[in-house]
């Protein structure tokens, strides 16, 4: 699998990965329309019917999203949308420990190990840090 794994989800790992985003989101609030223009933009990638967002599933627990999480066979690919929630998660350099703490619980639940999902945050927060600090070469010295 390459790290372009958007190309070849099938229909089910699609809703799950639009699912899962929408839960980092915080599907159980009212999405910005920042955050719909994000999932739109997600979905318009993997090549999902922005028509069928509203049929997703709102879920709002972590054992709602690790199960279905398990109804991707490939171990790579549940890493996949684990790294991605991770991701989206600290964007907003907002993360709570409620929010790491569910991811997780919902990594771990799925079978991915707890290492692994501490390399997913380094690596998320490394590329927090990179935006910040090309921010800040462009802005000082004005």
């Amino acid at each position: 699998m390459s790290s372009t794994f958007k190309e070849n989800l099938d229909s089910e790992a699609k809703a799950v990965y639009l699912e899962v985003l929408m839960y980092v989101l915080g599907a159980d609030t009212r999405l910005t329309p920042e955050q719909t223009r994000y999932l739109e933009k997600q979905a318009l990638e993997i090549s999902f019917p922005a028509a069928e967002l509203k049929t997703l599933k709102k879920l709002k627990k972590p054992e709602s999203v690790s199960n279905e999480l398990l109804k991707i066979a490939d171990i790579r690919l549940r890493r996949y949308f684990i790294r991605e929630m991770v991701m989206l998660s600290i964007s907003d350099h907002e993360l709570t420990d409620e929010e790491m703490c569910n991811i997780y619980k919902i990594g771990c639940a799925v079978g991915v190990k707890e290492d692994k999902i501490n390399d997913f945050f380094l690596w998320a927060a490394q590329g927090v840090e990179w935006q910040i600090e090309g921010v800040r070469m462009v802005e000082d010295d004005l």
